[in-house]
């Protein structure tokens, strides 16, 4: 089965920081550092590759310079994650999802998850932690898309770029 999505990586500048600054007050998985993404849309295996990467240039456009601004977290299933607001990147995320007729079942946040909390051990401290972060630069986003491929390995998801997509020139 295919688990293609449009991604664009993203550089933490501490991530191991971050990690640490939570190590005593949250348990659960930390994403690698190498794959660090923001999706922009998950496509599974509802299309072939050649259509995708005979589409998805018509479909990007060109970005500019975006930072990951501060960290949040999605209560209902306990996601730590980095965010960047980015209305460009709404506007894709919707031509894509309208142009090839992709269900969308939630809104669309521009986020990098960091981890997959399961249990927070100091709700006090992990508050005070969070207010350090919000509205702090840390770290930037690609600008160039890229059409990945998840594996799942027992040891967690491993993911591949299959191909770099730029904007058709229109």
């Amino acid at each position: 089965m295919n688990r293609l999505f449009l991604a664009l990586k993203v550089h933490l500048d501490n991530y191991e920081i971050i990690k640490s600054n939570f190590s005593n007050i949250l348990r659960g998985k930390w994403t690698p550092e190498e794959n660090l993404h923001i999706t922009i849309c998950y496509f599974g295996d509802k299309f072939s590759l050649d259509e995708l990467l005979s589409k998805l240039p018509l479909l990007v456009e060109n970005i500019p310079p975006l930072t990951l601004e501060s960290l949040d977290v999605f209560t209902h299933n306990k996601i730590l994650y980095a965010k960047t607001t980015s209305k460009e990147l709404e506007r894709i995320h919707l031509n894509i999802c309208k142009s090839l007729k992709l269900k969308q079942t939630k809104l669309f946040i521009p986020h990098v998850t960091l981890m997959r909390v399961k249990k927070i051990n100091d709700t006090k401290k992990f508050q005070h932690v969070m207010l350090t972060y919000r509205e702090k630069y840390l770290g930037s986003v690609d600008t160039s898309f890229q059409l990945m491929q998840s594996h799942l390995h027992p040891d967690g998801a491993k993911y591949e770029c299959i191909s770099k997509i730029e904007e058709a020139h229109k």
